[in-house]
């Protein structure tokens, strides 16, 4: 049987093309609908702010004795007064020095029984950097704060640093924190305490 290519080529194309319209069809149909999701952006928080305890202490600086004042009494005779007179003139000196101002360009320990502690509601958080955000840099801050007698922080110093403009952002909510005072035998003194920043990115 001869058969003629020339006549039997129309219909043979025609009959492709329909089979690939079906199989195209039957593909749309089964085939599971596909819905992109949305982009979420990744969102900055600073989770936590903490004590920093260090390990161990390699010294501890006591802070200076001054000797109390003598309470007056009467004197039996005037040259018991003229003799103490001259003797209080002599300790003048030691009696009118008072103890030097704490030194805030480094950390030192001073002693205390109550350690300070944050104030509900005078918390600030700290910015995180867009240029650290888009750096994706995350970590801890380490904070050395002087708190005052009333509570409020005179002196940041940064006891490890992270990266710069997030060692400044933390430092610059720290001096706007509000703690409760170190006390030490039940009187507010001025300390040095440490918070830990810590920067993290979630996604």
């Amino acid at each position: 049987m001869i058969v003629d290519l020339k006549e039997s080529y129309p219909y043979y194309i025609r009959l492709a093309v329909i089979a690939s319209l079906v199989l195209h069809i039957l593909w749309f149909v089964a085939a599971p609908a596909f819905t992109p999701s949305p982009y979420v952006p990744r969102k900055s928080e600073v989770v936590e702010i903490e004590e920093y305890k260090p390990e161990e202490l390699s010294s501890v600086e006591e802070p200076e004795q001054i000797e109390r004042p003598k309470l007056p009494v009467e004197a039996e005779s005037e040259a018991e007064v003229e003799e103490e007179t001259v003797e209080d003139m002599v300790g003048l000196d030691a009696v009118e020095k008072l103890p030097p101002p704490p030194d805030l360009s480094r950390y030192v320990y001073i002693p205390h029984e109550v350690a300070p502690q944050p104030k509900p509601g005078f918390f600030v958080h700290p910015k995180y950097p867009e240029i650290a955000k888009k750096a994706g840099i995350e970590g801890r801050v380490i904070l050395h704060l002087f708190i005052d007698t009333e509570g409020n922080v005179l002196k940041v110093l940064v006891a490890k640093s992270l990266e710069e403009s997030l060692d400044n952002s933390a430092m610059e909510a720290a001096y706007k924190w509000k703690f409760s005072p170190a006390l030490q035998r039940d009187k507010p003194v001025a300390v040095w305490a440490s918070r830990v920043v810590i920067f993290r990115l979630r996604d």
